[in-house]
């Protein structure tokens, strides 16, 4: 117990001040003092029942510091509601006037003087926890801004893997096609190889499509039509026919094409092609397949079906699995006719 005259600390049950001799029950019943010890709420005295030490003191101290201005000291203070319902729990600072509305376990800035203050422009009317206004008074941000921020790293970091796959096919494909490269795999050879004949990709599910001609025969009446009866009518004049023919794209058979360095093979149930890499005259490349045009073969053949498979490479470290596209295989036939003798 501190006396409250000379502020000597005296033993707990001690009635007289060791140094100046006060009644020390009298003294610290005073109406002073117990103002002195007690909270202010809405102009009513409320006892302070909590004792506290210097240690506590300044700790407290430190922890009341503005978050907003940083010099002034955050001061509690409970409001009551309209007709004495209800009461509200606040902090505000005594230099700034910033003010803090508690909400359940966390604090809303509601309130300052200076509206132009950084923090209250970023933050005004937030309501965070006591670890984020902390956070954010040592220069952190909230929760919030930190997870918008992670949210955008890894999606730049999405984006930045996204464009080291696309050059690394980018790179793999033209080794392909430029013949420095071979696709290779460990499927069991569905055909017969001849002498240093090796398989380089095996598709299942192709389509082997052709154009073929289709006639359309439509008929032309002449002359007039004359009515009889309700739903009764006879046309005079004859009928004439015209015929016409067009190609359409039609698909042949379906079976397994196989790409090994020498040639293109279609297995179907219906029809075998076998088709010399050497004999190939131009290929154009679709999302789903190719179209070929070879010597001695006066239509041309369309291969869909081939982006069902997928082969797998590894380039610079890394391995990717990419889909047959009509462009893959374009370049694995134009980058096998460059290594042919």
């Amino acid at each position: 117990m501190f006396c409250p005259e000379c502020g000597t600390e005296n033993p707990p049950n001690a009635k007289f001040c060791y140094e100046c001799g006060i009644n020390l029950s009298e003294a610290m019943n005073s109406p002073e003092k117990i103002l002195e010890d007690s909270e202010v709420v809405d102009g009513e005295v409320y006892p302070d029942t909590n004792e506290t030490t210097e240690s506590d003191k300044e700790s407290e101290s430190s922890n009341n510091n503005c978050i907003i201005c940083k010099a002034g000291e955050m001061i509690p203070t409970i409001h009551r509601g309209s007709l004495g319902f209800g009461t509200k729990n606040i902090l505000e600072c005594n230099k700034c006037g910033a003010v803090f509305e508690k909400k359940g376990q966390k604090y809303k800035l509601s309130s300052i003087s200076d509206t132009n203050q950084p923090i209250w422009i970023k933050y005004c009317n937030q309501t965070l926890s006591e670890e984020e206004w902390i956070r954010i008074r040592n220069g952190g941000i909230s929760d919030t801004e930190q997870q918008k921020i992670n949210t955008q790293r890894m999606e730049a970091e999405k984006q930045e893997i996204q464009a080291q796959k696309k050059n690394d096919i980018y790179q793999y494909l033209t080794a392909v096609q430029n013949g420095t490269t071979n696709i290779t795999t460990n499927q069991p050879s569905p055909v017969i190889l001849k002498k240093n004949e090796n398989i380089s990709i095996v598709m299942n599910n192709i389509h082997l499509q052709e154009p073929r001609a289709v006639r359309q025969t439509s008929a032309a009446y002449g002359g007039p039509t004359i009515r009889v009866a309700k739903g009764v009518s006879f046309r005079l004049g004859g009928a004439s026919a015209r015929s016409e023919s067009h190609e359409e794209i039609r698909v042949i058979d379906q079976g397994s094409l196989i790409l090994t360095n020498k040639r293109l093979i279609f297995i179907g149930s219906k029809r075998t092609t076998n088709i010399d890499l050497r004999k190939i005259m131009a290929i154009k490349a679709y999302k789903d397949g190719i179209e070929s045009q070879r010597e001695n073969k006066q239509k041309t053949e369309y291969f869909t079906g081939t982006d069902k498979s997928s082969i797998t490479f590894t380039i610079n470290s890394r391995q990717t699995t990419i889909p047959i596209l009509g462009d893959v295989l374009k370049a694995a036939i134009e980058g096998a006719i460059t290594q042919i003798d």
